[in-house]
């Protein structure tokens, strides 16, 4: 009966409905840096100051994110589409930003607090399991002004941005990258302190879903709290599923999304650390 009321109760609250169109994906997205479009081969975005801006490619071309251009039909590979399972893929080139598929229909989603999409495990993620920069490379290359990334799951690793593309590179002899000088350098200079462990988190898409108990809204997409912290209900039409966080991290019900526990009610801190 307990459960009952509760379930009845975040229902009537009237949370906020999560669209597509509300997600920016150009932030956390460095200038001229240039995404697709969803549903749309043939068009993309370019980022100005973390605003999207549409363009079109030349009628008979289609856009690559993976090239930054438009392309032939035959070369190009286009963002996804989406399956009837539940599942998800990456939203290119922003490293926050994912689309989660339900019975056909993309819903566009983003990690906040500075976690990544982890493609590999279908949801949020600590930055150290997925480690991605394609956010920062832009196309135009300034020789003036190289663009160094420091890796976010290895000391000892960074990335060069060449023609969009970010180019992994090693320091040796036990040096690390130091981001205030764009070099490898001591590590008592450098003090990183990245850190994983060893976990096994089985993706959405390879897990058969779990339906929601509770009764959802018969339009649009919905994400409700769940009675366990770690767990968090998303609607569709008419229909409900139960996702999990990833270990370590609990949903918030005003972002709607998970975040670490610590950073519940501190939304200033997603606006921050957006990177």
């Amino acid at each position: 009966m307990k459960y009952l009321i509760y379930t009845s109760l975040l229902l009537a609250a009237g949370l906020t409905l999560t669209r597509a169109d509300s997600v920016n994906v150009c932030s956390g997205v460095a200038d001229n840096i240039f995404l697709p479009v969803l549903g749309n081969c043939s068009e993309y975005y370019v980022c100005m100051d973390e605003t999207p801006v549409k363009r079109s490619c030349v009628e008979g071309y289609l856009f690559d994110s993976r090239v930054q251009s438009c392309t032939l039909p035959a070369d190009a590979q286009c963002i996804q589409n989406c399956t009837t399972a539940l599942s998800s893929f990456c939203y290119d080139r922003t490293c926050t930003k994912y689309v989660l598929c339900y019975a056909g229909t993309p819903v566009v989603r983003e990690c906040c607090d500075g976690l990544q999409y982890n493609a590999e495990t279908d949801r949020c993620d600590f930055p150290q399991y997925v480690d991605c920069v394609d956010n920062m490379c832009t196309i135009f290359n300034d020789p003036t002004n190289i663009t160094f990334l420091a890796s976010k799951a290895y000391c000892d690793k960074y990335y060069v941005c060449v023609d969009g593309q970010a180019n992994a590179r090693n320091c040796s002899n036990g040096l690390q990258f130091n981001t205030e000088c764009d070099c490898c350098d001591f590590p008592s200079k450098v003090n990183c302190t990245i850190s994983t462990l060893q976990r096994n988190i089985k993706p959405f898409a390879k897990s058969p879903p779990k339906a929601a108990d509770i009764k959802c809204p018969s339009e649009g997409s919905h994400f409700y709290p769940h009675i366990n912290p770690e767990k968090y209900y998303f609607c569709l039409n008419g229909r409900g599923v139960i996702l999990e966080c990833t270990p370590g991290l609990v949903y918030d019900k005003s972002m709607e999304t998970c975040r670490e526990p610590s950073n519940i009610g501190k939304e200033n801190l997603y606006r921050i650390a957006k990177h």
